[in-house]
């Protein structure tokens, strides 16, 4: 499991040109991994790899989760700390922009009268 942190290591070195190579073979060690902290972050790396998300932002944080899921394989850390991890990361997750909030006089109904 340590490929990973490898991996992971190698990319936040690599940046701003990451190898997609090296991307596509750290996601699918994570997705083997299959938990949810390896699941969320083979997420970002998707968006990082197609420009969604972006990477100065990301890798660090990237790495220090990645580190986190080797140390819970290993029975280093808990639960406690994969999830706080695994939050961390979702985080990274893009949302969409609020739609924009609309005007409306604020006069009570009882106030209006028919002309």
């Amino acid at each position: 499991m340590s490929s990973i942190e490898e991996l992971a290591t190698a990319l936040v070195q690599q940046a701003p040109d990451l190898d997609p190579r090296t991307i596509a073979e750290l996601r699918d060690q994570l997705w083997a991994v299959g938990s949810p902290l390896a699941l969320a972050i083979a997420r970002i790396y998707e968006l990082v790899d197609i420009d969604v998300v972006d990477p100065a932002i990301a890798l660090p944080a990237l790495a220090e989760a990645c580190a986190t899921l080797v140390a819970g394989i290993e029975g280093r850390v808990g639960e406690r700390e994969l999830e706080a991890a695994r939050y961390q990361i979702d985080t990274l997750e893009p949302v969409p922009d609020k739609p924009p909030r609309v005007a409306a006089p604020d006069v009570p109904i009882t106030k209006l009268r028919k002309r």
